[in-house]
């Protein structure tokens, strides 16, 4: 597991993809410091503490976006699309930059689900999604936007942190863009 947090584990994460080159580098840093339910606290010392944290992770990923697409390769960045970390100036400057774009999708329809209110049932998790890329197959498999056909259930209570894992439809789909992508299919 990675820490980027760590000089260490920054140094050694640069050094993977040197000697690697994958072909997609998959970012999907925490995103609780960036949510807009911090808007809704005071900012105390240790708050401010884990926003720099948190900030200095997003730049690091950043740099990794930057040098694959540099280098001819691809990144995928996702956020919910209400989080701040769309507005730092970073982020700001590799979205403007020629071949990166973004795309939104609502999870609930790749499978996105959490408990029911009565903890009986899985049911529909909305989370709209913010996704950045240079890869224009992939962001194209990820721009589903909910068709409004079924209920959702919040992600409030404790539903979010299960929610960050990607579910298997989600998954399917960055598979299939970057398949798309590899063959040369840019449609």
């Amino acid at each position: 597991v990675w820490d980027f947090r760590l000089q260490r584990h920054r140094e050694a994460a640069r050094e993977y993809i040197r000697r690697v080159r994958p072909k997609l580098i998959i970012g999907s840093p925490m995103c609780t410091m960036f949510s807009i339910l911090q808007t809704m606290t005071q900012w105390t010392e240790e708050k401010q503490r884990r926003w720099g944290e948190a900030k200095a992770h997003m730049r690091f990923m950043i740099e990794i976006y930057t040098q694959q697409h540099n280098e001819g390769r691809w990144f995928l960045h996702e956020h919910p699309k209400t989080a701040s970390s769309w507005k730092i100036e970073e982020m700001q400057k590799l979205m403007r930059r020629e071949g990166v774009d973004t795309t939104i999708a609502d999870l609930c329809m790749y499978g996105l689900k959490t408990w029911s209110c009565d903890g009986k049932q899985l049911v529909n998790a909305k989370k709209s999604t913010k996704f950045m890329s240079n890869s224009d197959c992939i962001r194209r498999e990820l721009e589903i936007r909910c068709d409004g056909k079924h209920d959702h259930q919040q992600l409030v209570g404790g539903r979010a942190k299960e929610a960050a894992r990607y579910p298997p439809e989600l998954c399917r789909a960055i598979c299939k863009g970057l398949m798309k992508e590899m063959q040369g299919f840019a449609m």
